[in-house]
């Protein structure tokens, strides 16, 4: 009986410890191990407010670079660069330098509280996927990795109007007006659409060419008998990986149930 106490009782002993380990590596002990240095981080949150630029806008971000402990970006609109000292969870900004674009709006707003946002941080943590600057308890921004920038360009800045749905089975659903169904990706993770007669909104994520979309929010107009609005939301909720062929866009299915078929909407 005593035996088992004992090997009971070092059994526990491993699980804490074990638990511990785990625990110093997830609370950002060090950039090697939580990967804060290398990845590019977009600003989405400065100063308890959040960085949503128009359109065609550039989005702020800030890179750290390990082997030259060199800091650089984008504030707003100007380029910024700058060293930085990065100690397990601590992380001091040296001299950050600008190139001279004028700002004024809301840009140079965002520019002047994200330059104070590096000039005030003490500390950084991840905290669900993202990386935050603190002093102290208090959150000075926010930020989310960017992962495969050039796959995210390839379909931002184009409005797709949607030209069919082809499913598995053979059959195929054709809007009679694609230039009433169209879905726009925006840099910043959001999108826009317009399903027939109502405006739509939500938000995209994309790995390699994995796609996942959430629609968020609606109007609430009653659309016409033979809408295809259901349709095509539905459509756009289940996607699950995308590619461009021949300048159109093409959205497969979860579960391999078709495929959605988009062209560029050119301007009548």
């Amino acid at each position: 009986m005593k035996q088992r106490v004992t090997v009971f009782g070092l059994a526990i002993l491993l699980v804490i410890l074990l638990i511990s380990c785990i625990q110093r590596e997830t609370v950002g002990t060090g950039a090697v191990v939580i990967g804060i240095e290398g990845p590019k981080w977009r600003l989405v949150e400065v100063s308890d407010a959040p960085v949503s630029p128009q359109p065609g806008e550039r989005l702020p971000f800030i890179t750290f670079d390990a082997t030259n402990k060199q800091a650089s970006g984008f504030a707003g609109c100007n380029n910024f660069f700058g060293s930085y000292e990065l100690d397990g969870s601590s992380l001091k900004f040296g001299p950050v330098g600008t190139t001279r674009m004028f700002c004024e709006g809301a840009a140079g707003e965002v520019e002047m509280r994200f330059m104070e946002s590096l000039e005030q941080t003490r500390t950084w943590e991840l905290r669900d996927s993202a990386l935050l600057l603190l002093d102290g308890s208090r959150v000075l921004a926010r930020f989310t990795k960017v992962h495969d920038e050039q796959n995210i360009q390839a379909i931002t800045g184009t409005v797709w109007q949607w030209v069919q749905t082809l499913y598995n089975d053979n059959r195929k659903v054709v809007p009679k007006e694609p230039k009433n169904y169209t879905v726009q990706f925006l840099d910043n993770g959001k999108l826009t659409v317009d399903a027939d007669c109502n405006q739509k909104g939500g938000t995209y994520s994309i790995r390699d060419k994995r796609l996942s979309i959430e629609m968020t929010h609606s109007s609430m107009a009653t659309c016409p008998e033979r809408s295809l609005e259901d349709e095509f939301v539905r459509g756009l909720s289940g996607a699950a990986i995308y590619f461009i062929k021949d300048g159109d866009l093409y959205i497969d299915l979860k579960y391999d149930t078709g495929t959605m078929k988009f062209s560029k909407q050119t301007e009548e």
